[in-house]
C-alpha cells in the first residue's frame, strides 16, 4: 500500500508538464523579445512596460496552470486510493462479541 502512495504522490501529467516549462520559457523569452523590441523603437523614458511584463504574466498563468494540472491528478490518485482502502476495510469480518451472563446476575430482571 506504501508504495501505492508513493506512486501516486509522484504520478505527473506530461501535458502538465509541457504547460509548465513552455508557460514559464515562452513567457520570458515572449517578455524579453517585446522588451528589446520596444527598446529599439523608443528610449526608456517613453518605454511602454505594459508588453513585456503582460507577457510574463500570461507565461505565468499558464505554467501555473500546468502546476495546478499535476496536483489536481495527484490529488484525484490519492483519494481514490483512500476510497479503495475504506472500501476494503468495511468488508473485513467483524467478530462477534461476547455476551456477559454477569449483567443479568446483577440486575432483577432475568
Amino acid at each position: 500500500m506504501e508504495d501505492q502512495i508513493n506512486a501516486a504522490e509522484k504520478s505527473t501529467s506530461i501535458s502538465a508538464e509541457i504547460c509548465q516549462w513552455s508557460g514559464a520559457v515562452f513567457g520570458i523569452l515572449i517578455g524579453i523579445a517585446f522588451f528589446m523590441a520596444e527598446v529599439q523603437k523608443n528610449d526608456l523614458k517613453t518605454l511602454p512596460w505594459w508588453k513585456p511584463i503582460s507577457a510574463l504574466i500570461a507565461g505565468a498563468a499558464v505554467s501555473a496552470h500546468g502546476s495546478n494540472v499535476i496536483n489536481n491528478k495527484r490529488t484525484a490518485k490519492l483519494t481514490a486510493l483512500l476510497v479503495r482502502s475504506t472500501n476494503s476495510a468495511s468488508v473485513l469480518p467483524i467478530p462477534k462479541s461476547q455476551e456477559y451472563s454477569d449483567l443479568l446476575e446483577d440486575s432483577d430482571n432475568e
